[in-house]
């Protein structure tokens, strides 16, 4: 449920002066804040003609005479479609390979500009900002937006630069920008004049919208729960589903989601409360997900409320577990599953969740931060105490993320949004299992197989199955064998592929399914456990066709 953009929400919803202090933060504290642009012309009106020209004085003759800006320069302009990409810097265009993220097409996007003033001669006054979008056509879409300027922009206050929002219509491969600054009053005369406004480039330049198609898919499997004392639902309804859809999206680089809600699933033999049961219940859904062969670019999330009872894990609360942090490959689709809570002790932990555990089945490690506690950290994480690095923006909530407030979604410090580092690696994966759907997947996934298992590296427990999938070879590990064995004696041997779930003791074991047909028991030895399977354990899926 993406909340639509529309030139008169930009209007109502980007108030910063009545929404949002001088350090970018809302009423709440929290570090966010309503955004704020103004596209208007001098009539009032929404500032957009039909042609998109503005509504209101030009330079070109149409209107009265604008007068450019005198005593001040533009120094960045950055990007925003969830986190800042600077697109300019002291009026240079700023090239692909030197941005730190991708810009989604077809995604609403603000875009922040920022500048400078000549201290020795600035008079503080109302500034009047052009923000132009040139289509491939030629065609362009003007915004505008006056703001009183005292003195050079700073980061952390909204007020002192222009923000604008650009509809996910006009973000399209080939676009390019424009900025030019004007007086917008009095208290200039006394100013040397220019001949020409300011600009943020020499020229028309590329805002860098990638053309890639940027899409998830994402079956939500709801679980009707009735153990013990607690008979709990989880509410599936347009409104709560939404808020779910619109986290996902916002901090995402993607162009569509699809969100699919599966039949509920009754769990009613285990105790959602206890870790080990938590566990056995992210097996059930990894399984579920194999029985019913979707694409290889589907992830599963089994959500459950247990009363908001907190699963106890050594003095913490689990709240989600994904089955490890799988590759790029179709052939280890299996893993792209999750579980999460949908509440704890009375409050909403489901959305943050739901991010945060799918982030692991896209293959994303925690991010270490103050406090955290959190498992295995990915130590190339650039910013420091798992901050965000940039400022982030919420494409459906039109709320500011203060760079120095939040924490990136993967750590466990709130509150939480995506780090620049964080967008630019899920889009590539975006990217990469966006681009199946052109592919022949069904060909690719029923022409191979290939045996999974979940083993507790503690106590030797495991569930073994058939699934559609392979292993990759540079996904084996040669110092970690299984072996097929027919009455005591070794059939066949493989390494295999061995991924730690995003908590616990568990692991995923994936190994090529070259087994003898005749058999009778699988051996594994781990670090910490030796496993003997017997062949009757091994799970041969009634996969849907």
């Amino acid at each position: 449920m993406q909340s639509p953009w529309t030139q008169s929400a930009f209007s109502i919803l980007f108030c910063l002066s009545a929404c949002a202090s001088d350090d970018g933060e809302a009423a709440g504290g929290d570090g966010t804040s309503a955004a704020g642009t103004a596209a208007v012309g001098s009539d009032g009106s929404d500032g957009v003609g039909g042609s998109g020209q503005v509504d209101g004085g030009s330079s070109d003759g149409a209107g009265p005479a604008l007068e450019p800006a005198r005593g001040i320069t533009i120094s960045a302009v950055d990007a925003n479609p969830g986190v800042a990409i600077p697109v300019a810097i002291d009026g240079q265009w700023v090239e692909g390979p030197d941005r730190r993220a991708q810009i989604p097409k077809g995604r609403n996007t603000a875009f922040r500009v920022y500048v400078d003033v000549d201290e020795a001669i600035w008079v503080q006054r109302e500034i009047e900002a052009h923000f132009t979008v040139i289509n491939p056509e030629g065609e362009e879409e003007v915004y505008i937006e006056t703001v009183d300027i005292g003195s050079d922009s700073s980061l952390t206050s909204l007020q002192s630069n222009f923000l604008f929002g650009v509809l996910a219509e006009f973000m399209v491969p080939g676009a390019e920008f424009r900025v030019e600054l004007y007086e917008a009053g009095g208290d200039y005369e006394s100013l040397p004049a220019v001949e020409s406004p300011p600009t943020a480039t020499e020229g028309d330049a590329l805002i860098g919208i990638e053309p890639s198609e940027q899409n998830m898919k994402i079956v939500l499997v709801p679980v009707d729960y009735s153990f013990g004392g607690c008979t709990a639902a989880v509410d599936t309804s347009d409104e709560v589903i939404g808020q779910y859809e619109d986290a996902m999206f916002q901090m995402n680089g993607l162009e569509t989601i699809e969100l699919a809600v599966h039949t509920p699933i009754t769990v009613s033999d285990l105790d959602l409360t206890d870790p080990n049961d938590f566990f056995s219940f992210l097996n059930r859904i990894v399984a579920l997900r194999a029985s019913e062969a979707p694409d290889p670019n589907v992830y599963y999330y089994g959500l459950f409320d247990n009363c908001g009872v907190c699963i106890g894990n050594g003095g913490g609360c689990l709240l989600g577990v994904a089955p490890g942090t799988p590759g790029s490959s179709m052939g280890e689709a299996g893993s792209r599953a999750a579980i999460g809570t949908q509440f704890l002790s009375g409050s909403e932990v489901g959305i943050d969740t739901f991010v945060h555990e799918i982030g692991h089945s896209q293959g994303r490690a925690h991010v270490a931060c103050p406090g955290g506690g959190s498992a295995g950290p990915d130590p190339s994480y650039p910013h420091e105490d798992g901050g965000i690095g940039v400022w982030g923006f919420g494409v459906t909530d039109f709320q500011i993320r203060n760079s120095s407030t939040h924490f990136d979604y993967m750590g466990y410090c709130n509150p939480t949004w995506v780090s620049d580092w964080q967008w630019k690696a899920t889009y590539e994966r975006i990217r990469e299992l966006s681009s199946w759907d052109a592919a022949d997947m069904a060909d690719a996934m029923d022409r191979s197989s290939v045996l999974m298992g979940s083993v507790n590296s503690e106590t030797g427990e495991s569930h073994w199955w058939v699934d559609r999938g392979w292993v990759e070879p540079e996904a084996l590990q040669e110092f970690t064998r299984l072996r097929y064995m027919v009455d005591g004696e070794v059939g066949a041997e493989t390494p295999v592929a061995v991924m730690p779930w995003s908590e616990g003791p568990w692991v995923t074991v994936r190994a090529p399914l070259n087994a003898p047909e005749d058999y009778t028991t699988l051996e594994l030895d781990l670090p910490t456990a030796h496993l003997v399977v017997p062949r009757t354990a091994v799970k041969a899926l009634a996969i849907a066709e």
